[in-house]
């Protein structure tokens, strides 16, 4: 598979990365905290608005 730089490529590639995590349970954990920094970097980078409020795991404002 290309590396992907279209919605249908990411979603194709997100969907395929999901099937993996679903037959190999042992790889969530690596693969959470790769997606998990990645939207850290993007949120450290204002991508999500200056305070994060745009963040799709929540708002970081209301973060504790």
């Amino acid at each position: 598979m290309k590396k992907p730089k279209t919605i249908a490529g990411m979603n194709k590639a997100w969907n395929a990365l999901m099937a993996h995590a679903k037959e190999n349970p042992e790889d969530i954990i690596q693969i959470s905290q790769a997606f998990n920094n990645m939207l850290d970097d993007l949120v450290s980078e204002d991508f999500f608005g200056t305070e994060g409020q745009l963040d799709p795991r929540g708002d970081q404002r209301d973060r504790d």
